[in-house]
């Protein structure tokens, strides 16, 4: 996998296909997965598509520091990738919370930014999200209250409830650079987590906590596809469309019950639908 030094970490990339560029997030929260490959290799035909680990996921280095959300300290790598690889301006697709990730960099870096596509807008204020987020981010902030190397020893081995595996990204990247983990101010740290938590536990998440006035900034052409369920209903593309002057709005065929999603049989995604999406997107963006 190709890799390219951004800001002060090693950031891994791949990149298939020629023609306008498309950068494809899959989710923020996570590496390089198989939607990420069924996407570039469909949309590879005709574009450029690049597909990454952000900083603390995958293959890319390890980068704890003050920002506003995880969110943001992904954006800001993502626009330094985009700068060292000498793309000016990019279309970007992003899966569930990757399309709010695409949303947030639409809104920070608008020069950058061609066409969005947002796949699946995500509600944290449901049941399950809310797992996750106390998972990823206060049940390790409880821990690193007390010292860093608490807070790993937590993520080493959290509580066995159904999230309590999302915990695990910081032994992970303890295992990966020890010294840069617990080198970390533990208090400083633990205000840090739950920031980010709350950020993402913001019932406005799925417009990147972004105000009316923001979205209707956004002129870019933007697709929306909720491909709906109880984490991503409809009600949230709605929203935005109605926000975001440029939109398009495909709505949903049906809503996915939860067995519909965590038991589907699919070999382009774990997440049905998503086949579907690819070919609206397919149209979207040969249009512009």
């Amino acid at each position: 996998m190709p890799k390219q030094f951004v800001h002060d970490i090693d950031i891994m990339y791949e990149a298939y296909g020629h023609g306008e560029t498309i950068v494809y997030l899959q989710s923020v929260l996570g590496g390089i997965n198989p939607g990420a490959y069924y996407f570039a290799g469909r949309m590879s035909n005709n574009f450029r598509v690049i597909i990454w680990d952000g900083p603390n996921n995958g293959q890319s280095g390890v980068s704890i520091k003050s920002a506003a959300s995880e969110y943001h300290l992904a954006c800001e790598y993502l626009a330094g990738l985009m700068d060292a690889l000498g793309e000016k301006t990019i279309h970007i697709a992003g899966c569930s919370g990757g399309g709010e990730m695409g949303l947030l960099f639409t809104h920070l870096y608008p020069d950058k930014v061609k066409s969005l596509a947002m796949y699946r807008p995500t509600d944290t204020a449901s049941e399950v999200e809310r797992e996750i987020i106390k998972a990823r981010y206060f049940d390790i902030a409880q821990q690193a209250q007390k010292s860093m190397a608490d807070a790993v020893a937590y993520s080493e081995n959290p509580l066995p409830t159904r999230f309590g595996g999302v915990s695990r990204w910081l032994a992970d990247l303890y295992r990966r650079d020890s010294s840069k983990i617990l080198e970390i101010d533990n208090e400083a740290f633990a205000r840090l987590m739950q920031s980010w938590g709350e950020w993402m536990g913001n019932p406005l998440f799925y417009r990147a906590n972004l105000c009316d006035s923001d979205l209707q900034k956004v002129k870019i052409p933007t697709l929306i596809c909720p491909c709906a369920d109880d984490y991503h209903p409809e009600r949230l593309a709605i929203d935005l469309h109605s926000n975001l002057p440029n939109s398009t709005y495909i709505p949903s065929l049906k809503h996915r019950a939860q067995d519909e999603i965590y038991n589907a049989v699919c070999d382009e995604n774990s997440f049905g639908g998503f086949g579907d999406f690819v070919d609206e997107y397919e149209k979207f963006v040969k249009s512009i």
